[in-house]
């Protein structure tokens, strides 16, 4: 995969999915009762909760990984008629709304179902709103600046240009004999 044919909003989808896996370990829901009561409670993650893990923040990864995978091919790769684009956008809505389901169900939203809900909400926008929104279609790594044409006869590197140097080791510099530096004025060097 070439990075320069990454857009910015494929840059959003990769970020995004990053904040998803790892808002896939932190707790689903959280507990309102006393600290000690708290404490010694077990609350799953989302992969231990399978339908949610699985289901949702899987599907919602694999759906960014397909849309940046589709956009960063030169053309467009069909699996049963569809563009894997199409399919990835797909997924990374059907993860939103399901996670959106799993907040309005939960009691107590934890941490991890919160943060999960923002990151799938993020994905499922940069996946639909990608090919559309010219911001989001600018170029994530700018092409590299040409390099400025030299002055007649000179080569890069060369004494004179600005930030190099001259002196001994470096051609075309004036060289003084015996190791003596011409610019600390006359007198000998033993």
């Amino acid at each position: 995969m070439n990075i320069r044919s990454l857009t910015r909003g494929d840059g959003v989808l990769l970020g995004a999915a990053v904040v998803l896996f790892i808002a896939s370990f932190l707790d689903v829901s959280s507990c309102d009762g006393p600290a000690a009561l708290c404490d010694r409670l077990d609350i799953p993650n989302s992969w231990e909760v399978s339908p949610l893990g699985w289901g949702s923040f899987f599907l919602a990864i694999a759906g960014a990984a397909l849309v940046v995978f589709s956009r960063s091919l030169p053309q467009p790769r069909k699996v049963a008629g569809l563009d894997l684009g199409q399919v990835g956008a797909a997924f990374t809505v059907a993860s939103a709304w399901t996670v959106l389901m799993w907040v309005f169900e939960t009691d107590n939203a934890g941490t991890g179902l919160v943060l999960g809900l923002i990151a799938t909400l993020v994905l499922a926008g940069a996946a639909v709103a990608g090919p559309l929104v010219p911001a989001l279609k600018a170029p994530l790594v700018p092409a590299p600046a040409p390099s400025a044409a030299q002055p007649y006869g000179m080569q890069p590197g060369q004494p004179g240009q600005q930030g190099v140097p001259g002196g001994y080791g470096y051609p075309g510099a004036q060289q003084s004999p015996y190791g003596h530096d011409a610019s600390q004025g006359g007198g000998s060097p033993f």
